[in-house]
């Protein structure tokens, strides 16, 4: 419903307004097409997240117990996480000594184009994973009620845990992941804060605030990083990350702009259609005959600039490289994506590992609809991953209800 409601509030953005920092015609300004396009793809997803959550009523989660220490059993991932990060850091830092000049002298987007594929070929995994430790961490010493110098060491080492993934996504400018693990954060201290009943308008409108200008800062930081300090600059990077979507996916629903790898399947997922480790054991990409990613990214410039808008933005959104690939029968797909948050909610109702580490970052995704799809990327096959690890970690580490209701009975 925020992103319902942004994409809304993009829709009515005056055209004398957005045509005056953006300087491309505004084809989205009260858009019959585009918003009808955009409201169904919010019911069928809010419908196929309906659907499992009636096939599948949810309990809530049962009692936590370790077979360790509590404060040890949340130290050892944390820790190993931590040093992992750390390690990646100083490896980036030196095989590329110049990062840090770049980023003093204010030169982020050469640094960006200089190294993006180096750094998003393996530097990002080491944040993601510790992301999604976490996450569950966070979620985990909640439900181990831990108190006095064992709450505080946890916190405390969490924080430092923050602070690292902070410094590695600054050092390879990635607002993705900067950005999610602090909403994911935010939005399981939210759900916690439902399941006890803890919430009123005063903390809905105070939560709200603060993650605004959180954002705000995180979003502007990275924009002063990258050598964009005017206020008509950062008025265009802003709408060029966020309404500027919403305005190509009005001219690929209305037909002003085609992809050239469009109506290919390339675009449902980038994980299935460009992922090596992939496409060695499930040899997808060769079969279809796709295109490589940096072929297929650079393509799109030139079909916005053909369109008439600003070469330099090429996101529809989401839904936008859905229907680039399906058109008007995107509504299945994104029942099917709909479906899967209802999966991830019933876990996390339930406490299970997976949904522990998949809600906030499918919750992050759904923010993201007026950036790129992102449910299916790699990234997102990152953060199964961890999930897999800390699920197979609590079997070896956690108690079973088995073994505790035989104890119990001792």
């Amino acid at each position: 419903m925020i992103s319902y409601a942004f994409f809304l509030f993009a829709c009515l953005i005056p055209p004398s307004v957005y045509s005056h920092y953006m300087a491309e015609p505004d084809l989205m300004f009260l858009d019959p097409a585009t918003i009808l396009f955009y409201t169904l793809c919010v019911v069928s997803f809010l419908m196929g997240a309906w659907f499992v959550k009636w096939l599948f009523p949810s309990s809530g989660p049962g009692r936590f117990e370790t077979r360790i220490s509590p404060t040890v059993f949340l130290m050892i991932p944390l820790t190993v996480g931590i040093i992992l990060t750390a390690s990646s850091v100083f490896l980036l830092l030196e095989l590329n000594s110049d990062i840090i000049v770049f980023l003093m002298t204010q030169q982020g987007g050469q640094l960006k184009e200089l190294v993006a594929t180096e750094l998003a070929s393996g530097y990002n995994l080491a944040p993601l994973m510790l992301t999604g430790i976490i996450w569950w961490a966070f979620w985990r010493s909640s439900d181990l009620r831990l108190n006095g110098w064992r709450n505080l060491l946890v916190k405390s080492v969490l924080v430092v845990a923050m602070l690292v993934v902070v410094a590695a996504a600054t050092l390879i400018l990635s607002r993705d992941i900067l950005i999610m693990v602090t909403s994911g954060l935010a939005v399981l201290y939210l759900i916690r804060r439902i399941s006890r009943r803890r919430v009123s308008f005063r903390f809905a409108f105070g939560a709200a605030t603060t993650i605004v200008v959180c954002a705000a800062v995180l979003f502007f930081g990275f924009s002063f990083l990258r050598g964009v300090d005017g206020w008509d600059d950062q008025v265009y990077t802003l709408f060029g990350y966020t309404a500027a979507s919403y305005n190509r996916l009005a001219a690929v629903v209305n037909g002003n702009l085609r992809f050239p790898f469009a109506d290919r399947g390339l675009y449902l997922s980038s994980f299935v259609a460009f992922n090596h480790t992939w496409n060695r054991l499930v040899p997808l990409a060769r079969l279809m005959n796709w295109p490589d990613q940096l072929e297929v990214w650079r393509a799109e410039f030139g079909a916005v600039t053909r369109a008439g808008l600003d070469g330099n933005l090429i996101w529809p959104g989401a839904f936008g490289y859905i229907f680039s690939d399906l058109a008007w029968f995107s509504f299945p797909f994104i029942f099917g994506c709909g479906m899967l948050y209802g999966l991830a909610w019933n876990w996390i109702k339930r406490g299970k590992v997976l949904g522990i580490v998949l809600y906030p970052c499918f919750a992050y995704c759904a923010l993201l609809w007026f950036a790129t799809n992102s449910l299916l990327d790699s990234q997102r096959a990152v953060m199964v991953v961890a999930a897999i690890i800390l699920a197979s970690y609590e079997r070896v580490f956690v108690k079973s209800a088995g073994s505790r209701l035989a104890a119990s009975r001792g």
